[in-house]
């Protein structure tokens, strides 16, 4: 679920969670499962309106050079988040599965 906080570092996140990785921390091409996003009620609000809930599955297509845009792939559609709005998406990543 999503949580309405201004600042996590500060408040510490829960260790039961999990290994959570911010949204920029996937390589490109990697894929991660959305747990939760950390920001303010707009904020929140926005990505959710834009179809970043939780136990969506995100993929990283491309990061923009020197702190630029990052883009995504959710739901079939390709978004570009800032990279300050990406830090604050929380995901657990998803381990390709060899294929036969």
């Amino acid at each position: 679920m999503f949580k309405n906080r201004r600042n996590p570092q500060k408040q510490g996140e829960s260790k039961n969670e999990g290994e959570l990785y911010a949204l920029t921390d996937l390589a490109e091409g990697e894929k991660g499962i959305i747990v939760k996003a950390v920001g303010g009620f707009g904020l929140v609000r926005r990505l959710a309106e834009m179809g970043l809930t939780p136990g969506v599955e995100v993929k990283l297509l491309r990061k923009g050079s020197f702190g630029g845009p990052v883009e995504v792939e959710v739901r079939g559609v390709a978004l570009a988040l800032g990279r300050g709005v990406a830090s604050r998406v929380l995901i657990k990543p998803v381990k390709d599965e060899p294929h036969d």
